[in-house]
């Protein structure tokens, strides 16, 4: 079933697995749907879960090439104005990065269904339909929380800066940790809206932290080593397999645990989402290594 240069869904059904025999062996595959920017391409892969993963791009992929008219309204219209501009830049975020996520974003929770990724024409088709009638006011939507989220980040950017010189290293370093977390590459498209709109008070409490630092340096100390070594096993999985999170249910309860975690260590005042406590976190994490060594691949 292999095929290059796809920009319309005109080749039927893409099987979930593919059984042939080369050279006298039987051979399995997982056919998916791979990203190549301006088209899509059938490809062959070798685990089920890394075509799950591709699978998911590609048709995002195709679901945007289906769409031009909204792509450019959202393109233009997301992200504008001088409280945007100025957020963005105290943040040291790029708008064209952000729109193109918030975008991505947009589409799967518009996609949003039990019935995974469309595999065949007939169920492209009905997303497409439904994702037209839902992306714009979705990206809205998330405009708005977006928009927050930057506002409590800039002034946590700030906060960071204004702490003196050769301080707090141990915090310094736990708090880029976390922010390179909370705003990797594809944070928007990749984080469930649930946790999505958790955003502005994980950054409250960042920014309490930071407030509280100069008077609560020892604590916050203790905290940090806390968080740190919980973060280890988790930061050491996505290293192997980055994937996880999407992948494995267990691992983004841990992850987002983890940011629940923080709150009630430094902004308790604003409630935590989940209960969480050091030690329900290694009873989750146990759960974690019992789905690794189930799924080696």
């Amino acid at each position: 079933p292999a095929r290059t240069g796809i920009r319309q869904w005109d080749f039927g059904a893409v099987p979930e697995i593919w059984r042939f025999r080369q050279a006298g062996v039987d051979i399995k595959a997982w056919p998916a749907q791979v990203d190549h920017g301006d088209s899509v391409a059938i490809e062959l892969l070798d685990y089920p879960q890394q075509a799950s993963l591709a699978h998911r791009l590609g048709v995002l992929r195709l679901l945007r090439l289906h769409t031009a008219s909204q792509l450019k309204y959202l393109r233009k219209q997301l992200l504008r104005g001088n409280e945007f501009n100025l957020v963005m830049a105290a943040s040291g975020l790029e708008r064209g990065v952000l729109v193109d996520d918030l975008i991505d974003g947009s589409y799967l929770a518009a996609l949003a269904s039990d019935k995974g990724f469309p595999r065949d024409e007939a169920a492209f088709s009905g997303a497409l339909a439904h994702i037209r009638g839902r992306v714009v006011g979705i990206a809205t939507e998330r405009e708005g929380v977006l928009l927050n989220s930057l506002r409590l980040l800039a002034t946590a950017r700030r906060g960071l800066s204004g702490a003196p010189a050769g301080r707090f290293p141990e915090t310094r370093g736990d708090v880029e940790q976390q922010l390179s977390v909370l705003f990797g590459t594809g944070f928007q498209r990749d984080t469930p809206a649930d946790w999505l709109a958790q955003y502005p008070r994980y950054l409250k409490a960042l920014v309490t932290r930071l407030e509280r630092l100069s008077g609560q340096s020892g604590r916050d100390a203790e905290h940090t080593a806390t968080l740190t070594g919980l973060w280890s096993p988790l930061g050491e999985a996505l290293a192997e397999r980055p994937g996880l999170l999407l992948l494995c249910t267990d691992a983004a309860q841990y992850r987002w645990m983890h940011e629940e975690l923080r709150v009630s260590f430094f902004a308790q005042n604003l409630g935590t989402r989940v209960g969480v406590s050091r030690k329900r976190l290694e009873e989750q994490w146990q759960r974690v290594q019992a789905w690794l060594q189930a799924n080696p691949r």
